[in-house]
């Protein structure tokens, strides 16, 4: 068995309600987690769209339950049911640490079972079990209904709500009670295959290469981590407080109408703010093992909705679900983003379709008035959080926009196309795209579709200083949000350490992006060879992060057609400007994009034309 690994892969053939095993260090080439997942995927998906043809792979990252700190994460990776692309997930929770102590490193999901069951993983045993009696169980009830079943203290799982089982393409997977797996339509894929969860029980441990020294390193990392001034911000206030609408300091952007705009005053943000949630707040809670704890427990006693008990509100809930639809009521806020937990909906797709039809609605496009006491205005919380109920039951307004933004857009026609704000056919939910150069970029060239938890850096949002900036980037405008230069090389780089830190296991919030001093790559590697004595300098081991970002392009181009020409951003973010505040007058200009284009994929060895790797780049990597 290989040190720092369960040591085993299972395959699942849902159809024929088959297993095999096979030794993960068969793939080791590929690290494990998002690595592993997308190479998985690439080597067998094949262009099949119905359940069947389908493969999700699950993968847990050689750090992950090894005691590193953060060493948590958990990759999902699959066709992208919205884009046709590469769709990858990062979750947090336990189920990483209880898939490996389970005996598993990974979990490779295919075909679709007949009946609905859920795979029961324990004692590096995998079983399938009738799941009849979970169908049309929210999260909540998920996880109670697994409590009394199992009685296991060590257990954990990966699941879907009603959402997921209706196929509701904006559905997402949860892991205990609210880490979402948020991206792809992963949620619709466990629905189409009838599997309700996947349930991890294990303790037992994962033998790792140097334990002193590696027991050493960890002491180190978690003196530094609680030293952090990063760190420090996500322990005040978790990412509520440190990203949502304006942040701590008043200047971080947010999503407002549909992204009409991009910032609001802190008198106007201040009800949906993280300062005004500590009134609620009860708790705050983290993965196994977490010190920094950056997730909230919150108990409200709404007058309109009873009492609300939720866990999460990062950031994401905030601009998606308040900002962007223009809903300053803390109390519709709460209850929706704890209907998207418990219906297994991805808070950005939600996000981006609600906003997608109020903007249609003032524009006269779509009625205003909708079924079930749904009045389409900006502002309305009460109907807000109607259509978030709808999305997941599949009904009324919800059972179209459920589709994605996409694809309700091209159903409506009427030119709505234009208010769709999407990348790659993907909804976004982002903030400071007009604003913040190298951020901009990263959403736009996601090979996901959207998102900013790929190539969007930090170093603009937390204004690293020149000197910084000059040393590791070689641009002393590394840090400056407004300025185009260098910024695509920066992006590009990022893309690389994201793809490390995600194969790996950990936390992206601590390790290179909030915080560049912890989880270079060099120390990544060190973390890398002391469990599991796989050597490779900090460089390679970068740049084995660029070969797998260059292998999810290449597999978005195969099977989605995707190339440099969608690498864009909705015509909003050129033509209008943000209104008022920091950023007042900042918008996109077309010229200064494509330069930065042009110096991201040359910094990645792909064509400037295509946007594509080259057939010598994909060679030299060995991906074809």
């Amino acid at each position: 068995m290989s040190l720092g690994y369960a040591g085993k892969i299972l395959w699942v053939d849902l159809t024929h309600l088959e297993f095999r095993e096979e030794p993960t260090e068969n793939y080791l080439e590929w690290i494990g987690g998002r690595g592993l997942g997308s190479f998985l995927l690439s080597k067998h998906q094949k262009h099949d769209n119905s359940p069947e043809g389908e493969f999700i792979i699950i993968a847990a990252g050689p750090l992950v339950a090894t005691g590193v700190p953060l060493g948590v994460r958990t990759a999902v990776s699959a066709r992208n049911r919205l884009s046709g692309g590469i769709s990858y997930s990062n979750v947090g929770g336990d189920i990483g640490n209880r898939l490996k102590m389970a005996g598993y490193d990974a979990v490779v999901l295919y075909g679709a079972s007949p009946t609905p069951v859920y795979l029961l993983l324990q004692d590096s045993r995998a079983q399938l079990v009738d799941a009849s009696s979970l169908v049309g169980l929210k999260i909540s009830e998920l996880r109670e209904a697994l409590s009394e079943l199992h009685h296991a203290s060590q257990l954990s799982f990966l699941g879907i709500g009603p959402a997921g089982e209706k196929e509701v393409a904006i559905s997402c997977l949860i892991a205990d009670r609210a880490h979402a797996a948020g991206w792809g339509g992963s949620g619709a894929m466990f629905g189409a295959k009838r599997l309700k969860a996947i349930v991890a029980i294990g303790d037992q441990p994962v033998p790792v290469f140097d334990e002193a020294r590696l027991r050493d390193k960890i002491q180190q990392l978690n003196w530094r981590i609680s030293t952090s001034e990063a760190t420090a911000a996500l322990i005040k206030g978790g990412t509520h407080g440190m990203a949502g609408a304006g942040g701590f300091n008043g200047l971080v952007p947010t999503a407002v109408k549909n992204l009409q705009d991009e910032y609001l005053s802190p008198e106007e943000s201040a009800p949906i703010g993280e300062e005004t949630f500590k009134q609620w707040e009860f708790d705050r809670v983290g993965c196994l093992g977490c010190s920094v704890r950056c997730l909230h427990m919150y108990e409200m006693a709404s007058s309109k909705y009873g009492k609300l008990i939720g866990e999460g509100m990062h950031a994401n809930s905030i601009r998606g679900l308040a900002s962007n639809w223009v809903v300053d009521d803390p109390e519709a806020l709460l209850k929706a983003h704890i209907l998207c937990n418990e219906y297994g909906l991805d808070v950005d797709g939600v996000s981006a379709a609600i906003a997608f039809a109020l903007d249609c609605a003032e524009q006269g496009i779509i009625p205003e008035e909708q079924d079930g006491g749904v009045y389409l205005k900006w502002g309305d919380g009460r109907s807000a959080v109607e259509l978030v109920r709808q999305i997941g039951e599949g009904t009324g307004l919800g059972k179209l926009l459920g589709k994605g933004v996409f694809e309700a857009a091209q159903e409506i026609g009427q030119d709505s196309q234009q208010l769709a704000m999407t990348v790659k056919k993907v909804g976004i939910n982002e903030q400071g795209l007009r604003s913040h150069r190298a951020w901009a970029l990263g959403v736009m060239t996601s090979t996901r579709g959207g998102g900013h938890l790929g190539g969007s850096p930090q170093t603009e949002n937390r204004r690293i200083s020149p000197q910084i900036g000059q040393r590791i980037f070689g641009n002393p405008n590394a840090g400056d949000p407004g300025a185009y230069q260098g910024k695509g090389k920066i992006a590009a780089w990022t893309e690389g350490l994201k793809c490390v830190v995600d194969s790996l296991g950990l936390c992206y919030f601590v390790y290179g992006w909030y915080d560049l001093s912890i989880g270079n790559p060099a120390e990544l590697a060190e973390l890398l060879y002391l469990a599991t004595d796989i050597k490779m300098t900090g460089d390679e081991l970068h740049r084995w992060g660029l070969r797998c970002h260059t292998l999810e392009r290449h597999f978005s181009h195969v099977h989605g057609g995707y190339s440099r020409e969608d690498d864009e951003l909705p015509e909003r973010f050129f033509q209008s400007k943000i209104a008022t505040g920091p950023y007042q007058g900042a918008h996109l200009d077309h010229e200064e994009v494509e330069k930065m284009l042009d110096e991201y994929y040359t910094y990645l060895g792909w064509d400037t034309q295509t946007g594509l790797p080259t057939q010598d780049t994909l060679k030299g990597l060995g991906l074809i």
